[in-house]
């Protein structure tokens, strides 16, 4: 005998809305990440030219100036 169920069978509708709602969820974190790197963009620029200027020019001449 075959039984019969009035609950319709929704695993594949909710199989579906999950993998829909991990790809948005994805989508959002990369913009997120996407954003934050450019807003930072030109302070990293600043950063990194001052570092370079400190170690290539400024630190040599002071050793030169102390004699070593």
């Amino acid at each position: 005998m075959v039984k019969i169920s009035n609950k319709p069978n929704v695993n594949g509708i909710n199989n579906v809305s999950e993998d829909v709602d991990y790809s948005a969820k994805l989508i959002a974190r990369e913009g997120k990440l996407f954003a934050g790197l450019i807003n930072t963009r030109f302070k990293g620029f600043a950063y990194g030219i001052i570092l370079a200027l400190v170690l290539i020019v400024i630190i040599p001449a002071i050793a030169k100036l102390c004699g070593l």
